[in-house]
């Protein structure tokens, strides 16, 4: 038996990455991917060959697909074990920019990918080869760290598959222990170039070093925020249950996104939208000495006028990138203190209660839209589903009605607000279900629905998700009415902004072999959430 080149690199490092940790792969078809293809076919079947890692392997045909399936596993792993570095893998040509949306929001949200996209050896570029373009750098600044590998030659592939694997993971994952953008996560490209043959030759699986120990997250201590009698605690997405902490600490009120992971306690405010808008949220606002941002708000424009008059701001945690959070802030820090959640005794003892007491209590929508819709799903989302929210109008239905849970209890709700696109909602919300090994009911509008509508494709020999999608069907982009585009000539705002789109998604499901069931009213609503989850199906809401 001859070993080809490719083939044992690719199995090299498929073995590298593994004792990395990297076990989940995205894999799209493609000919000049084959050795990565082969390897991952023996290292993800239910009985791989001696010396093969098990990894789990996912097959799309679609590359844009792809990558939000992946970024989808990464974050339900994470929130449900440990957060690992999920690979897609593509062949040459736009099968790699189709990567770029996804890329983009793993960048901006801290999500570690790994893009291992194949190409042609050196000998093969700039003479018009097929499917060969300039793949080096093409993510620009969106990647942590890129590499372009030549072609393997015999006798390198095991030190060099364990030194490129060794420098990737620990570039995606970032360094805890840093306290500057080089510790954030996000993707990293290795553009790996194959020379003919790329077929399988029945190699043998390597022995590869065991990796080592990654560094712990240095406690912090930190400085205590100012000693302040009226402050207000903001979570944006990914805050944590830290913001509750730091809130009932200070004895603050703290207005929660549904994605924060923070909307519990007896600190949070309900429907703190509708509050700050009105003449006593006004009021409240300006008697504000100190707001406190933690995570990443980015839903309304209220909470952002909020941030904007602080007399005093301190962030922390603001996403991936915290070095973008607002200018005029006093301090900015990747993570919360421990010292931000120790005791006050500065607090203004009334100061929690007018604001519970200006925003009262939050009525439960009537009759049939897009808040009765986001209501029940939230309602359906406290029986410990995982949760999935499209942007646009939907998460900002939800942030209206979601109440409060008790403290400790807010429901995982996850949605793409790292650039706060509607793009890949349906594939990421079948990663988390795949990632996380948990069932998923994910809430999104028509339009955002129909953007990923190929993230229903899930082939015979694949592994189907556990995910109940409920779609919004308001027939177009009616966010849009709501803003200031609403005032322009009806026709045109119809046609360029609410996109009335005619789609049956019933059918569209049909075509899928996607179950699907239509619902207009509240009670078939609560019902068809009530029934068991069995694999991947559609809830319409037309409105």
């Amino acid at each position: 038996m001859t070993e080809h080149p490719s083939a044992a690199f690719a199995r090299a490092l498929v073995a590298a990455l593994a004792e990395h940790g990297v076990e989940d792969y995205v894999l799209s078809p493609g000919s000049r991917s084959g050795p990565l293809a082969h390897a991952l076919a023996e290292a993800g079947s239910g009985n791989p060959p001696l010396g093969a890692p098990r990894v789990r392997l996912h097959v799309r045909i679609d590359e844009r697909t792809a990558g939000f399936l992946a970024l989808g596993v990464a974050r339900g792993r994470a929130r449900t074990g440990t957060a690992r570095p999920v690979a897609l893998v593509t062949t040459s040509g736009t099968a790699v920019g189709n990567l770029l949306p996804a890329v983009m929001e793993a960048h901006h949200a801290g999500v570690p990918l790994l893009l291992l996209t194949a190409d042609r050896p050196e000998e093969l570029r700039g003479v018009g080869a097929n499917q060969t373009t300039t793949q080096p750098g093409i993510f620009g600044g969106f990647v942590q760290w890129s590499t372009d590998e030549p072609a393997p030659a015999d006798g390198d592939q095991v030190p060099r598959a364990a030194r490129l694997a060794a420098t990737a993971v620990a570039r995606a994952l970032g360094d805890p222990s840093r306290d500057d953008m080089s510790g954030a996560p996000g993707p990293v490209h290795l553009n790996l170039s194959f020379r003919d043959p790329l077929g399988p030759d029945g190699g043998v699986w390597p022995g590869v070093p065991a990796a080592p120990a990654r560094p712990e997250p240095r406690p912090d201590g930190g400085e205590p925020l100012p000693a302040v009698a009226r402050g207000v605690v903001v979570a944006g997405d990914g805050a944590g249950d830290v913001a509750r902490r730091v809130a009932e600490a200070h004895g603050w009120p703290l207005l929660a996104e549904p994605t924060s992971g923070a909307r519990a306690g007896r600190a949070a405010i309900p429907d703190y939208v509708r509050l700050l808008t009105s003449p006593r949220g006004e009021e409240l606002v300006r008697r504000t000495h100190l707001v406190v941002v933690v995570g990443r708000p980015t839903l309304s424009r209220p909470v952002q006028a909020l941030i904007a008059r602080a007399p005093s701001l301190h962030v922390a945690g603001f996403g991936a990138r915290w070095r973008e959070a607002p200018h005029h802030a006093d301090r900015v820090l990747a993570r919360v203190p421990a010292a931000w959640w120790g005791r006050s005794d500065a607090a203004d003892p009334d100061w929690l209660a007018s604001w519970r007491a200006a925003a009262g209590d939050t009525p439960s929508p009537e009759g049939w839209g897009p808040r009765v819709v986001a209501a029940e799903v939230a309602a359906a989302w406290r029986g410990g589903m995982l949760g999935v929210v499209g942007s646009s109008g939907p998460v900002r239905a939800l942030d209206r009605v979601m109440p409060a849970a008790r403290a400790g209890g807010a429901p995982t709700v996850l949605a793409n607000r790292g650039l706060a696109g509607i793009d890949g909602t349906v594939s990421t919300a079948a990663g988390v279900a795949l990632g996380s090994g948990r069932p998923v009911l994910a809430l999104m509008g028509d339009v955002t629905f129909l953007h990923d509508a190929g993230g229903l494709l899930v082939g015979p020999l694949e592994q189907r998700p556990a995910l109940r999608i409920v779609v919004v069907n308001d027939g177009g982009g009616t966010l849009f009415s709501t803003l200031e585009h609403a005032g322009g000539d009806p026709d045109a705002v119809e046609r360029v902004f609410l996109t009335p789109h005619g789609a049956d998604l019933g059918a569209l499901c049909a075509g899928y072999r996607v179950p699907h069931r239509e619902v207009g009213a509240r009670d078939e609503l609560a019902a068809a959430l009530a029934a068991p989850l069995t694999g991947l199906e559609v809830i319409e809401a037309r409105l």
